[in-house]
C-alpha cells in the first residue's frame, strides 16, 4: 500500500495516522500537492490533493485509488478490519461516528483556517472564532464521559480526524491570533483530558513530534496563511 502524503497538511495526517495506528504495511511518498504535474494529477484522480492511498487489488487486476481522508479511513477499517478497529462494529454507532467525522468537517475545519486567515481584527475574525468554539463544544457534548477518547477507552476514526486540527487549534492559533480554548467548566477540561491523551497516543507522536522542529516547521508553513493567503477552498462551509 502506496500512502501519497505532505507532512504538514492535516487531512493527510489523518490517513497517516490511521495506517500507523492499525499496523497496516506501507510505503509514505512525500509530495508537493500543489506541483499539479500529469503524472499528480492522475495519481490523485483529478484531486490534486492528499492524501491519496493506493492499494495493489488482490486479484491482480490492477490498482485502486482512494483519496479524501474520511474516506480512506474507512477503506482501511475495512481493509484490515482486525488490526486495532477505529470504527464500532453496531452499524449504528458506525453511522454516530461518521456523523462527528462529518460535523468536524462542517463545523471546526473551515472555522480554523477562517479565524487564522482573516489577519485584521473585526467582525470576521470574531465570527470565526465563536464558530470555532461552538463546533468544538458540540463536538465534546457527543464525548463519551469517561473518555479518554471520544467513544470511550479506545482510539476511534473520530478522534483520528479530531487531532491534526485540534493540535493547529493550539499551534497556529495560539501563534498567531493569541488564542487559546476555554479551560474554564466541565465540558473543557473533558476536551483537555482527550486532547492530552490524543497528542500522547504513539500514532500521533509518529505523524508529528517524531519529525525535527515539527512545531516551528508547522508555524513557519502557515505564515502565508496568517497573512490571509494559503489556500481558499478550506475555509469554505459546507
Amino acid at each position: 500500500m502506496k500512502l501519497y502524503n505532505a507532512w504538514y497538511c492535516p487531512f493527510a495526517q489523518r490517513a497517516w495516522m490511521a495506517l500507523v495506528h492499525k499496523g497496516i504495511d506501507f510505503e509514505c511518498i512525500e509530495v508537493d500537492p500543489y506541483n499539479k504535474t500529469d503524472w499528480w494529477v492522475k495519481t490523485s484522480r483529478g484531486a490534486e490533493l492528499v492524501p491519496v492511498v493506493v492499494q495493489v487489488n488482490a486479484d491482480g487486476s490492477g490498482e485502486t485509488t482512494i483519496v479524501e481522508s474520511n474516506r480512506i479511513l474507512e477503506f482501511l477499517e475495512d481493509f484490515a478490519p482486525d488490526q486495532n478497529a477505529i470504527f464500532a462494529r453496531d452499524p449504528v454507532q458506525r453511522a454516530e461516528q461518521k456523523y462527528w467525522m462529518d460535523q468536524i468537517g462542517i463545523k471546526v475545519t473551515p472555522y480554523l483556517y477562517r479565524f487564522l486567515k482573516v489577519s485584521g481584527a473585526g467582525e470576521q475574525r470574531d465570527e470565526a472564532r465563536e464558530k470555532l468554539i461552538e463546533g468544538l463544544s458540540k463536538l465534546i457534548v457527543a464525548m463519551n464521559v469517561d473518555g479518554p477518547y471520544f467513544n470511550g477507552d479506545s482510539v476511534s476514526a473520530v478522534d483520528i480526524a479530531l487531532i491534526p486540527f485540534a493540535y493547529r487549534i493550539d499551534v497556529l492559533l495560539g501563534a498567531y491570533r493569541d488564542f487559546g480554548l476555554p479551560e474554564e467548566g466541565e465540558a473543557w477540561q473533558r476536551y483537555r483530558r482527550w486532547y492530552e491523551a490524543m497528542l500522547r497516543q504513539p500514532a500521533f507522536r509518529k505523524t508529528a513530534f517524531d519529525q525535527d522542529d515539527y512545531e516551528r516547521r508547522l508555524v513557519e508553513h502557515y505564515y502565508p496563511y496568517s497573512l490571509g493567503e494559503g489556500q481558499v477552498d478550506v475555509t469554505k462551509v459546507s
